[in-house]
């Protein structure tokens, strides 16, 4: 287990599990599931090698096939990548909250989602986002999938280099 990316990050009795094989990341997100990839701000200024963040992020949710919701001012770069039949544009704030309603249908009306995966937030705002979830639901498995350990997800990535991050990120493109 890694150490929580921020030291003052104590998230209780139940933490999640840090990942460091792109393998067993690419099984967890290939599990059948109603899935959402919830891509933030950051990951348009994140780069690895000049390739900005988020578009690791959209070849991951091509792959999984799974709705995405832009948040912050994502949408205007991924409405052009992305099927705008699986993309929607909300605050984290709503689509956490919406998460966490046992009542919700889901952006498509077909049934609430059983895993949500974030990337390309700012760390201290995502982890309480993850604290909601894991609180306030039983039903959603969370998955984050930038390079810094979440002890409030049930999944996250250990704290990596940028290097090994890339590295990860490419694997796991490859494996899904």
């Amino acid at each position: 287990m890694a150490r929580p990316y921020q030291k003052a990050n104590i998230p209780g009795p139940e933490m999640g599990t840090t990942v460091f094989e792109p393998q067993v990341m690419a099984n967890i997100l290939k599990a059948p599931k109603n899935k959402v990839l919830v891509i933030g701000a950051e990951s348009l200024t994140w780069e690895l090698d000049g390739k900005k963040v988020a578009d690791y992020y959209i070849e991951i949710a091509k792959k999984l096939d799974c709705h995405v919701v832009a948040t912050g001012h994502t949408y205007k770069y991924l409405k052009e990548k992305i099927d705008l039949n699986k993309l929607w544009d909300m605050s984290l704030i709503n689509i956490t909250g919406r998460l966490v309603d046992k009542d919700w249908e889901g952006l498509d009306g077909k049934g609430q989602y059983n895993m949500a995966i974030f990337g390309g937030h700012l760390v201290f705002y995502v982890s309480q986002t993850l604290s909601r979830i894991k609180n306030f639901s039983n039903w959603v498995r969370t998955i984050e999938l930038d390079k810094y350990a979440h002890p409030n997800a049930r999944f996250s990535l250990p704290n990596f280099s940028d290097n090994d991050w890339k590295e990860f990120l490419e694997k796991l493109i490859e494996l899904l």
